[in-house]
């Protein structure tokens, strides 16, 4: 176990338990607040992050972090396993606790695996492992043995009690009875809600779904039949619609064709055109190659003008170059190498200047270095003298404190006594306030009992008064069950025949109002009728009179083409040509000339009659189609009138409207009364469970009080018991108290402690200050002895600075002089860069007029190269003119042009000439295609045609049938959910009737189990088989330990009685025993009961701890237990004692002794000792 920053352990603390329990039995002994128990605290914290002791203030103030690791094993054998479970917690701002980190190890052979991280899963992985909560596992762990000692003595319930609390048998008692009683009241309420909603479903039968079903079955037979006159008008609207839209289009081709003819001429031109563009096409590259070459020869005579200008220019600019290059040479050769030579003497100065720098610069380092040991050696000197000082000042401190040591010694002897008065007092500051914290209890719980008393009555008052409004609530209830109008099934028949009539009066109200709209209809079609009748009868007779004139002068212009047809051919003979009727070649003329404006005009006239007669026609159709439109829709509306009078034959509209409005009147009434006895039954039923729920709350506040009021006497008695030891203890103690005072002849004890403590901090804050003195004694003697030293080493390099600086002052003067006469008295780096200048100035000046004279010799030589490729050029071009002349002129002959203008006039950009060939090529296209589609036209409508007035009476009758249609749709949809509804409503009433039934079951078990449980029957059986068992274990521990002389047992009314076999067997009472056989009685209780716990886990613990006050026991007793003990352990189980008694240490093995916190120490200390 690993402990820091918890509780007294400030820093890091190891326990082995490996070698605390080698041995089997172990102790662990401190005074009281050592932090022993901090030790469990830690093993408690580490597995399952909780303190049982406290929850709060476990954090050392002063660290603010804690840190625990446990290592521990579980199981046998080759399935022991090794695990670290580790915690780190920090106190936040707030003052709270948060963990830093939580994490569960296994031990393996070569590694460690984490198991699991974060603390709710390293608390639930332990639980896994070992089996036990922290609560079982503090009760297996920790054996707290005053209370078994008082398990033993107590009797009946008392010691049921007991054993309910530490087992935590509390939930099969109250707590079993109150979640019944819940159980209860919510199956109840459950049962109240079922009843309400099983209510809704009265009057719903299998006979009202077969009605429904029955009228669905009707409906949807209309609906077929409505169904198939509607496909078959769909199928004449579909056709007419075909018709419709090809005469449509008939008459837009018809339109198309027209126009294209209008554009005929112009598209005949446009050939034309197109074909005289084309030829210009072919010469115009020609053309155009032509003008270019006659742009490109006159271009090039300016360029080669230019040239020869240039040429002469360059020639001149040449000559005036090569001048200047001669004399720049003549000065290079004669400058030059005087400058060279004085550049080599410059450049000897300034090499000689750098080394005068170096030196200079040595000699500055020399005066640095002087400067800085004289100063060092100055310090050293200071320092030495400082020392010698020092040192008198530390020996005249000594003596004083070595002084004051010896004055603040204390007697051993006087230290321990003052130790044991202190632990005294402090037993006896304890026991008056337990005393007095026990009074102050007993008054607070004794009110408490008052109070419980005073309120158990008014509860018992409110109940009584709730019984009685309760019963009250249930008359009402009577009362209204007995004005109950009817149920929902009555409403809903009332329901049904109002809406039976109200279809009724609506269909026959929409019947009537429909004929008298058809007879209005009926009228105004014979009004228009009359007028388009009328109409026909007169363009008849305009046809037949139009006809009669155009035979007559259709027989007159036949005479007249017949008179002249002779004078017609001999107008077209010539002389000498056969006549085609007799063949001779010889004609004679007749004098009378043929007079053609006579034929002229009577055609006109026959034209005009025909075109009249034609118009006539189609006015004719017109009307006629116009008149068969008008006919069918006077049949359609007689026939629509004749079934509405059939509809409402028989029915007087004014009778049904006096029934409609009579059972509506009853229906209204019938549902307000309906309405507001549902209303006024929820209310009551709503009240009823409200007064039911606060009846149920009264009676578990009473059952709650009434065990609150039984607690609170039995926590009463026992708590005045407890006052009464505590007082006897507390007088004993102040009367050891008061003797030890008196020997010591001391009024505060606590403060003579204080001042000794106090003396012995000081001691050793003196001694350690001492020792450092001492110390520094030492170091300054060590450190003066180095300073002589140093001081003669410094002094001897001083001399040898300056006799080198001597030296290096001679050599500067001898070479300053042999620079002066190197560089002629000048600054040899200023005069060595005007000498550089000059050499390559002179360079420089023979380089640009060397490659200027060069340039220019190289563009002379371009500009003559580009000369003779221009006269090349102007040779070629002129040829070429020539040459395309001549071939221009035979394609002019051949293209059939006069000229180029000709040419140039007709010729047609290649894009427009494709443009105007698309133009022609559509114009071909759309022509032939309206053809074509005209005729495709004529031959689908094959004669059919229909008027848009007879389409539309169609399209009239075809809404009307889809609406028809709609409206009876709805109804099969609105029977359709009827149906729907109620079969889930019957299948859903079904399902309630089942839940019923089975929570009518639950309801009886609860009450059962009620009973059962009524007076913590229940309670007390299972009180008394974990007493019986726990009697059996403790029975063979006490054998074990008694070497089989005691044996425990349990009397027929539950009480402890103990069998002494030494003596025949007797049987004697608790209360005879004496003090040691008591006490291991309760041991062997106690670890029965540990052993108990403990199967609730999954692997077995190995070791635990008695937490005894063995301070109360004599040594007798003291050998009885520690003898006892040490026949308990074995090498599968270890037994550690918990205690700050003396005489225990020698009788344990191996100890684990804790320390303590001192101030400063860092915490509690721990040693490992061996008897």
């Amino acid at each position: 176990m690993k402990i820091a920053g918890l509780n007294s352990f400030e820093e890091e603390k190891i326990i082995n338990f490996d070698k605390l329990t080698e041995k089997g039995l172990f102790g662990i002994f401190g005074p009281t607040g050592s932090g022993k128990s901090t030790i469990l605290d830690a093993i408690t914290l580490a597995l399952y992050g909780k303190i049982t002791r406290s929850n709060k203030g476990y954090i050392n103030t002063t660290r603010k972090n804690l840190t625990v690791s446990y290592e521990f094993q579980v199981g046998l054998g080759n399935d022991r396993k090794a695990y670290i479970a580790e915690r780190n917690l920090k106190i936040n701002k707030a003052g709270g606790y948060n963990t830093k980190y939580a994490r569960l190890l296994e031990k393996l052979e070569d590694e460690t695996r984490i198991v699991c991280d974060g603390p709710s899963e390293v608390q639930s992985q332990i639980e896994s492992i070992i089996g036990l909560t922290v609560e079982d596992f503090t009760r297996s762990v920790v054996l707290p043995q005053g209370k078994f000692s008082e398990f033993l003595r107590l009797t009946g319930k008392d010691k049921r009690d007991m054993l309910e609390r530490i087992f935590s048998l509390e939930k099969y008692g109250r707590e079993l009875g109150e979640k019944i009683k819940r159980e209860k009241n919510k199956h109840l309420k459950e049962e109240n809600i079922l009843t309400g909603e099983l209510k809704k479903f009265e009057g719903l039968s299998e006979e009202l779904l077969m009605e429904k079903e029955n009228q669905l079955k009707d409906a949807l037979l209309e609906e077929k039949n409505i169904i198939k006159e509607k496909s078959r008008l769909d199928k004449d609207y579909e056709k007419y619609t075909g018709i419709l839209e090809l005469q449509k289009e008939l008459k837009e081709f018809k339109s198309k064709g027209k126009n294209l003819i209008e554009i005929k001429e112009e598209i005949k031109s446009k050939e034309l055109r197109l074909e005289k563009g084309k030829r210009a096409v072919k010469i115009r590259p020609l053309i155009d190659d032509l003008i270019n070459t006659e742009i490109a020869l006159e271009k090039n005579k300016n360029q080669l003008e230019d040239l020869k200008l240039k040429l002469s220019q360059i020639e001149k600019d040449i000559s005036i170059t090569e001048k200047e290059y001669e004399e720049i040479n003549k000065t290079k050769e004669e400058e030059i190498p005087k400058l060279i030579k004085k550049e080599a003497s410059l450049l000897q100065a300034i090499e000689l200047g750098e080394k005068i720098s170096l030196l200079k610069e040595e000699i500055e380092a020399l005066r640095k270095s002087y400067s800085e040991i004289k100063n060092e050696k100055t310090k050293v000197e200071n320092r030495i003298r400082d020392i010698v000082l020092n040192r008198e000042e530390k020996s005249k401190q000594i003596s004083e404190m070595e002084e004051r040591i010896n004055q603040l010694k204390i007697d051993p002897e006087y230290r321990d006594k003052l130790q044991a008065a202190l632990e005294k007092e402090n037993e006896y500051l304890k026991s008056n306030k337990m005393k007095n914290d026990m009074l102050l209890k007993l008054g607070t719980r004794k009110s408490n009992l008052e109070d419980l008393l005073k309120e158990y009555n008014t509860l018992l008052r409110n109940k009584e008064k709730q019984d009685l409004v309760i019963k009250q609530l249930n008359n009402k209830s009577v009362e209204l069950e007995k004005i109950n109008p009817g149920d929902n099934a009555a409403l809903l028949e009332k329901s049904q025949c109002f809406n039976n009539l109200k279809e009724k009066l609506d269909k026959a109200l929409k019947d009537e109002e429909k004929s008298k709209e058809l007879k209005a209809k009926l009228i105004n079609l014979k009004e228009v009728i009359t007028p388009v009748e009328e109409e026909k009868k007169q363009i008849t007779e305009a046809i037949s009179n139009n006809r009669e004139t155009l035979e007559k002068l259709s027989i007159e212009i036949d005479h007249i083409s017949k008179e002249n047809l002779a004078n017609m051919l001999r107008e077209e003979l010539e002389e000498g040509e056969p006549c085609p009727v007799c063949g001779s070649t010889h004609h004679i003329f007749a004098d009378r000339e043929f007079d053609f404006s006579i034929l002229e005009t009577k055609e006109k006239e026959k034209k005009a009659l025909e075109s009249s007669i034609e118009k006539l026609n189609s006015s004719l159709n017109e009307l006629n189609l116009k008149l068969v439109g008008f006919l069918k829709e006077e049949e359609y509306i007689n026939g629509e009138l004749e079934a509405s009078l059939k509809a409402i034959e028989g029915i007087d509209i004014n009778v049904l409207k006096a029934e409609n409005n009579s059972l509506e009147l009853e229906l209204i009434g019938f549902k307000e009364k309906l309405n507001l006895y549902t209303k006024e039954k929820e209310a009551l039923e709503r009240q009823l469970t409200l007064e039911k729920e606060k009846q149920l709350k009264l009676q578990m506040e009473e059952v709650k009080t009434g065990e609150k009021i039984k607690n609170e006497k039995a926590i009463i008695e026992e708590l005045e018991k407890e006052y009464k030891e505590g007082e006897f203890n507390f007088n004993k103690l102040k009367e050891e108290y008061i003797s030890i005072k008196s020997s010591l002849k001391l009024e505060d004890i606590s403060l003579k402690i204080k001042e000794m403590r106090e003396a012995e901090r000081e001691t050793i804050s003196l001694q350690k200050l001492l020792k450092e003195a001492r110390d520094l004694i030492d170091k300054d003697n060590k450190e003066r002895e180095e300073l002589i030293e140093k001081d003669k080493e410094l002094h001897g390099r001083l001399g040898e600075i300056a006799q080198s600086g001597k030296e290096k002052g001679t050599i500067i003067q001898n070479t300053e002089k042999e620079i002066n006469d190197l560089s002629e008295g000048k600054d040899s780096k200023e005069y060595l860069g005007w000498t550089r200048n000059e050499i390559s100035n002179i360079n420089k000046e023979n380089q640009r007029i060397k490659s200027k004279l060069e340039e220019q010799k190289k563009n002379k030589q371009n500009i003559w190269d580009n000369k003779v490729s221009l006269e090349e050029a102007e040779k070629m071009l002129i040829s070429r003119v020539i040459e395309l002349n001549s071939k221009l002129e035979e394609l002019l002959k051949e293209n059939g042009f006069i000229n180029l203008d000709e040419v140039l006039q007709s010729y047609i950009d290649k894009k427009l000439l494709e443009e105007m060939e698309i133009t022609i090529n559509t114009y071909k296209d759309d022509y032939k295609n309206v053809i074509n589609n005209i005729s495709r036209i004529e031959e689908k409508l094959n004669g059919e045609f229909i008027e848009e007035e007879a389409f539309e009476l169609i399209k009239i009758e075809r809404v009307e049938k889809e609406k028809l249609l709609n409206e009876k749709i709805k109804e099969i949809a609105t029977l359709q959910n009827i149906i729907t509804s109620m079969k889930l409503s019957i299948e859903e009433l079904s399902q309630l009737m089942k839940k019923k039934e089975a929570l009518e079951k639950k309801l009886s078990l609860l009450n059962d189990l009620s009973r059962l449980v009524e007076g913590n029957k229940f309670v007390e059986f299972v009180a008394m088989s974990q007493l019986k068992y726990i009697a059996r274990e403790a029975s063979r521990k006490l054998k074990s330990i008694t070497k089989d002389r005691y044996a425990l047992e349990i009397d027929g009314e539950g009480n402890f009685t103990i069998r002494d076999d030494f003596n025949g067997g007797e049987i004697r009472d608790i209360s005879t025993l004496s003090g040691g056989e008591t006490f291991l009685a309760s041991l062997a209780l106690a670890l029965a009961l540990s052993y108990q716990v403990q199967l609730k886990g999954s692997a077995p613990l190995e070791f635990f701890f008695l937490d005894e006050g063995f301070g109360t026991l004599d040594s007798e007793l003291l050998d009885i237990v520690m003898n006892s003990l040490e026949s308990l352990h074995s090498s599968r189980l270890s037994i550690g004692i918990i205690s700050h008694v003396e005489e225990l240490k020698n009788r344990v093995p191996v100890k684990l002794i804790v320390y303590p916190s001192k101030q400063g120490e860092g915490g509690s200390k721990i040693s490992l000792e061996y008897s």
